[in-house]
């Protein structure tokens, strides 16, 4: 098992879904935790809650990532109580989808792009700043980007610079031994959309296109980023795990 004693990590968009698993998994695991949410207070205490039932330490965060402010805020709150940042997950993002480009509006762009590009830039650069020799920065993206589909353009569009920042920053912080990777989950059961159920159209996507034939789970993304986080991964750096479950998005 990963152990993550004595280390601290910030994921971002973590009152939830993906965020919410992978922070409750480096408690578990034994990291101190920043919990960050926008607007979801009591739900980001809850997730500081299971964290403490699972013998981890935490504490919740406000900050809108779409606010350069609120993220050095975010940092600086780390930065106070912890003195350190060892992992750092660019998890916060919002799911648009279904709309062909022709129907996109300029809010919709705006909205979208605010949080999910600019706000994994400069979660992303704070992280470069201040983050530990030989520590880990994730961005948690879409598989999407990897199999365009009609419909996707703007969502997977505002995900797919970041991966790009993502490879430039693993040869930037590559001297100083931080890895830096993304992970693409396809369909999340339990997150975005799919928090409540699996759409009917992802549902068809899952039965025509995944060999295993079932939508991914939070827990399979905690694993991932639990790989990510600990020492078996110090010599993978600027990379894209597909999450995919063999399947092409």
């Amino acid at each position: 098992m990963t152990n993550l004693k004595n280390k601290v990590a910030l994921v971002t968009g973590s009152a939830r879904g993906i965020g919410k698993a992978i922070a409750e998994r480096f408690g578990a695991l034994g990291a101190s935790v920043v919990v960050n949410y926008a607007t979801s207070e009591g739900p980001a205490q809850e997730t500081v809650a299971a964290i403490a039932r699972s013998g981890g330490t935490a504490m919740a965060v406000q900050a809108d990532v779409a606010k350069v402010a609120d993220i050095d805020k975010l940092f600086a709150a780390t930065l106070e109580r912890y003195g350190r940042v060892d992992i750092v997950v660019a998890n916060a993002g919002l799911e648009l989808v279904g709309k062909p480009i022709a129907d996109v509006s300029e809010i919709d762009y705006d909205r979208l792009f605010a949080v999910n590009t600019k706000g994994a830039f400069f979660t992303l650069q704070q992280a470069a700043r201040h983050i530990t020799d030989n520590g880990r920065i994730m961005y948690v993206g879409s598989s999407s980007t990897a199999f365009p589909r009609p419909g996707y353009g703007l969502y997977s569009g505002s995900k797919m610079a970041p991966r790009f920042f993502v490879e430039v920053l693993a040869k930037e912080l590559g001297p100083r031994g931080v890895t830096v990777n993304s992970i693409l989950p396809t369909v999340t059961a339990g997150a975005g959309l799919s928090t409540d159920a699996v759409r009917p159209q992802a549902s068809e996507f899952i039965r025509t296109f995944n060999p295993m034939h079932r939508a991914g789970t939070v827990g399979d993304v905690a694993d991932a980023a639990e790989y990510l986080a600990g020492d078996l991964s110090a010599f993978v750096s600027g990379q894209h795990l597909l999450l995919s479950g063999g399947g092409p998005a």
